[in-house]
C-alpha cells in the first residue's frame, strides 16, 4: 500500500492559490465519497524530508507545458518526435522536485497542494485519480533526496 493511498482526489486542471481553498475541497471531496468514513488528516506529516522526486506520466503539448522544477525522462528528440504524437500531444515521463513549504517535511496537505498544482497544466487522459506515492530507488536516494512515483488511476 503506498503513501496516501487512502486518501480520494480527482486531479482537475485548476491551479490553487490558497492552500486553505484547497484543503476544504479536498474535505468537501472526501466527505462526499467516503461519508463517515473520510479520514482526511491534513496536517499529518507524511514525509519527513525538505524536498523530495516525485515521478508521473502526463500528455503535454512540448517543453513549454513543463514547469521549472520538472526534467523530462528520456531523450528529448525521441519525446517529442511525430511518432509519438496523439493530436499534437506528447506522452511523457517526468520528474518533479518539490520542496516543503516549512523547508523541514511534508504534511498531507502540503504534498497534495503541491501536486494538484504540478500537473494543473497537464492533461492526465482518463488517469485523473489520484492513487497514491510509492518509493523509488533512484539515483537521486545517493544525494539523500526521497523519490516517489505517483499513481493515478482512472
Amino acid at each position: 500500500m503506498g503513501l496516501l493511498s487512502n486518501i480520494l482526489w480527482a486531479f482537475q486542471n485548476k491551479d490553487y492559490h490558497s492552500i486553505e481553498d484547497f484543503n476544504k475541497e479536498i474535505t468537501d471531496y472526501q466527505t462526499l465519497i467516503l461519508k463517515e468514513k473520510a479520514s482526511w488528516e491534513p496536517y499529518q506529516l507524511v514525509i519527513d524530508a525538505p524536498e523530495i522526486n516525485v515521478f508521473y506520466e502526463a500528455w503535454i503539448k512540448g517543453k513549454e507545458d513543463m514547469a521549472a522544477n520538472e526534467t523530462l525522462l528520456g531523450d528529448e528528440s525521441d519525446v517529442f518526435s511525430e511518432d509519438n504524437s496523439d493530436d499534437g500531444m506528447f506522452g511523457v515521463e517526468l520528474c518533479a522536485k518539490l520542496k516543503a513549504s516549512n523547508n523541514t517535511n511534508f504534511t498531507a496537505l502540503d504534498l497534495l497542494y503541491q501536486l494538484q498544482n504540478q500537473v494543473s497544466n497537464k492533461e492526465l487522459g482518463d488517469h485523473v485519480f489520484f492513487e497514491g506515492l510509492t518509493p523509488q530507488d533512484s539515483e537521486e536516494e545517493k544525494n539523500n533526496i526521497p523519490s516517489y512515483y505517483m499513481y493515478c488511476g482512472s
